[in-house]
C-alpha cells in the first residue's frame, strides 16, 4: 500500500495533475470541465465548512445524489474532515433514506436536487443527530422543521438549516484560515485502519447493514485493480452507476483518483449511447443488459460477421477495456465480443471485499468470474461456500457486532454467502447464494440463481424467480423487459394496445417458453423449470420486491405472488 490514507493520495494527485481536467458535467447540451485544482479547492472548502459547523470526529455525512461531480467532492471532503461518507441510493424511498441517515448517525446530509430534499424530509420520523442539509440545486428554503426526538408527551421538533452548496463552500472558504490546518492535520494523520466510508448492503432479507470500509480497504482495493486491469491518466470513462454502490465507489471514484483518469458524469441514462459516441471512452463498465443491446444493434446493422473496428465504433471507436459484473453474460454475446478482440471481462466481489476475482484481457474464460485478484486468497468450503481472505476485507457492520462475527469462520476467512467452484485452471465460477438454496421434497438441493440466470440470458426477460421449496419440482415467475418486448412486437408486427396485452400474447409466450426449454436442456432434471407464468408487470423496488441493485427479495415475492405460485402446482 503506497499511501497511508485517502487524503495523502488525494493531495499527491491534485498536485500532480494541476491544470488538467478531472470532471466533465453536462450543462446546456455541452460538456463543462473541472480541473484538478477545482476539485482540490472544493474539497478543502467543503471540509473546512464541516469542521466550522462542528462535524464530530468519526460522524457520518450522508450523500443522496445522482451522478454529479459533487458526489466525489463531498465524499473526499468528509474523509478529510475526519468524518465517514455514507451513500444513499437516489431511488430510495423516504423510509429507506430515513433509516440510513439515522442508523449511520449522519450529522450532515448532501442532496443534489430539491426533489431529493423533499423526499428525505417528507417524514415524521425523528432525526436526532442531523445538523444541516446541503442542497446542490438552488432552493429558497433556509430551514426545514423536523422531529428531533419522541417523548411520552409528544415530539420535540427542531429547525434544521438548509444551505445551498455554493454558500456552504463559501462558508468553508471564509473559515479556511482557522480550519484548513485542522483538515491537513486530520487528513494526513488518518490511520489505515480508520473507517473512511460506509456502504449499506441492499438488504434482501431485512434492513440494510452499514459495512465499514477503512482507508486500507480502499487503497488496497485500488492497488489490486491496478495490478489486474490497469487504467491510467490517458483513459476516459463514464460515471452513471450509483456512487453509493461499492463497485462505483471503489473502481469508479477512488480508482480514478488513483489513476488520474478523467470522468464524464451522465445526467440522463437515456442519452448514454449518444454520449458514448460523442465522448469516445477508452474504458467502459456496465451490466450485461447494456452489452446485449450493443450486440443487438451491431448485428442488426452489420450481421454477425463484423470486424473489430466496427464493434469498437459502437462504443465511440477508442474503447480498449470492457468490464461487467452483477449477472452472468450470455455466452453468445461473450464469444462475439471476444472474437472481435474486445472481450467483456467479468468480475466478482461483494461489499465486504470488493476485489475477489477478475478475468484478464489475456487470461479469461467464459462462464467464470476469473482468477483471484492480487492480494486476495480464495478457497471453497466443504459445503461449497466461497471463502475469502485479504487485506481488503471490511471492518465490520456498524452497530452490528453479532452479524459481523457471523461473517467470519474460526480462521478469519470471510464467508461470502455465495456458492462456487474453482476449476483446474484456477477460474472461479459462481453457482448461487447459500441462503437461497431450494430443498425439494425428494431432498435435492437447487441453487435458484443458477437457473434464473440461464433464463435471463434472453434479453426479453427482466426477472426470473424460481420456487420449489418442499415441492416435487421447480416453477418460475418470469417478468418481461418492457422496452425490449415492445421493440420486438413492433418489428414483428404484433399488434398491441398495452404492455399487459403483450405479457398475454401467444407469440411472446412461445419465445419465452423456448428460452425456458433451452435453459432446461443445460440443467439436471431436478433443476429444470416444469411450469412458469409471465407476470403482467416487473418486480419493483417501490413495492419492496427487489433491492436498488435489482436483487430479488425472495420472501416478499413468494408471499406476494403466493396464489399464482400455488396455481402452478395444481394438477
Amino acid at each position: 500500500m503506497e499511501f497511508q490514507n485517502i487524503y495523502t493520495l488525494f493531495s499527491q494527485q491534485t498536485a500532480k495533475y494541476r491544470g488538467k481536467p478531472v470532471f466533465y458535467s453536462r450543462e446546456k447540451d455541452a460538456w463543462r470541465s473541472q480541473n484538478w485544482e477545482d476539485f482540490e479547492e472544493q474539497v478543502h472548502d467543503f471540509a473546512c465548512a464541516l469542521l466550522a459547523k462542528n462535524l464530530t470526529r468519526g460522524a457520518s455525512v450522508a450523500i443522496l445524489a445522482g451522478n454529479v461531480s459533487e458526489w466525489a467532492i463531498a465524499d473526499v471532503a468528509t474523509i478529510a474532515a475526519g468524518g465517514v461518507g455514507v451513500g444513499i441510493y437516489p431511488t430510495s424511498s423516504p423510509e429507506q433514506c430515513e433509516f440510513i441517515i439515522n442508523h449511520s448517525d449522519a450529522e450532515f446530509l448532501f442532496v443534489d436536487t430539491y426533489k431529493q430534499f423533499e423526499k428525505a424530509t417528507n417524514t415524521n420520523a425523528p432525526f436526532p443527530k442531523l445538523k444541516e442539509i446541503i442542497c446542490l440545486e438552488k432552493t429558497d428554503d433556509t430551514t426545514v422543521e423536523l422531529v428531533e426526538k419522541e417523548t411520552r408527551f409528544g415530539v420535540d421538533v427542531k429547525d434544521i438549516p438548509v444551505t445551498n452548496y455554493k454558500d456552504f463552500l463559501a462558508f468553508g472558504k471564509l473559515n479556511r484560515e482557522e480550519f484548513f490546518p485542522r483538515v491537513e492535520q486530520i487528513g494526513f494523520n488518518a490511520k489505515p485502519e480508520d473507517t473512511a466510508i460506509m456502504v449499506y448492503t441492499s438488504g434482501t432479507t431485512g434492513e440494510p447493514k452499514g459495512a465499514m470500509l477503512s482507508h486500507q480497504y480502499i487503497l488496497n482495493s485500488v492497488e489490486s485493480l491496478c495490478q489486474t486491469i490497469p487504467i491510467d491518466d490517458t483513459d476516459i470513462s463514464f460515471s452513471y452507476l450509483p456512487g453509493c454502490h461499492v463497485a462505483e465507489r471503489i473502481s469508479g471514484i477512488y480508482n480514478r483518483l488513483s489513476s488520474g483518469a478523467a470522468v464524464y458524469f451522465v445526467d440522463d441514462l437515456a442519452k448514454l449511447y449518444a454520449y458514448m459516441v460523442e465522448v469516445k471512452p477508452t474504458v467502459f463498465a456496465s451490466l450485461p443488459r447494456f452489452f446485449e443491446k450493443i450486440y443487438a444493434k451491431v448485428v442488426s446493422e452489420n450481421g454477425k460477421d463484423v470486424d473489430a473496428q466496427t464493434l469498437k465504433d459502437a462504443f465511440g471507436g477508442r474503447v480498449r477495456l470492457l468490464t461487467s459484473g452483477g449477472a452472468p453474460l450470455p455466452e453468445e454475446i461473450a464469444d462475439f465480443f471476444a472474437r472481435n478482440d474486445l472481450p467483456i471481462l467479468q468480475a466478482y466481489g461483494l461489499t465486504e471485499n470488493v476485489c475477489v476475482a477478475f478475468n484478464r484481457a489475456d487470461d479469461f474464460k467464459f462462464g467464470t468470474v476469473g482468477k483471484p485478484m492480487s492480494m486476495c486468497d480464495i478457497k471453497i468450503a466443504d459445503d461449497g461456500e466461497i471463502l475469502v481472505k485479504s487485506p481488503m476485507m471490511f471492518s465490520g457492520y456498524y452497530k452490528e457486532p453479532e452479524k459481523t462475527a457471523e461473517m467470519f469462520d474460526e480462521n478469519g476467512w470471510l464467508k461470502t454467502g455465495d456458492l462456487g467452484s474453482i476449476d483446474a485452471d484456477g477460474f472461479l465460477k459462481i453457482v448461487g447464494r447459500k441462503k437461497e438454496i431450494i430443498v425439494l421434497s425428494n431432498g435435492k438441493n437447487i441453487a435458484p440463481t443458477l437457473v434464473e440466470n440461464l433464463v435471463k440470458e434472453n434479453h426479453l426477460v427482466s426477472q426470473c424467480f424460481v420456487y420449489g421449496d418442499g415441492k416435487s419440482y421447480c416453477v418460475a415467475l418470469i417478468t418481461l423487459n418492457q422496452t425490449e418486448v415492445e421493440m420486438l412486437a413492433k418489428a414483428s408486427e404484433i399488434k398491441f394496445t398495452s404492455f399487459v396485452e403483450l405479457t398475454r400474447n401467444e407469440e411472446i409466450f412461445n419465445l419465452i417458453s423456448a428460452t425456458v426449454d433451452k435453459s432446461n436442456a443445460r440443467l439436471s432434471s431436478s433443476e429444470q423449470i416444469k411450469k412458469f407464468v409471465i407476470l403482467e408487470r416487473d418486480f419493483s423496488a417501490d413495492e419492496d420486491e427487489i433491492t436498488p441493485t435489482l436483487k430479488l427479495k425472495r420472501n416478499v415475492v413468494s408471499e406476494r405472488f403466493k396464489k399464482i405460485i400455488e396455481k402452478l402446482y395444481e394438477r
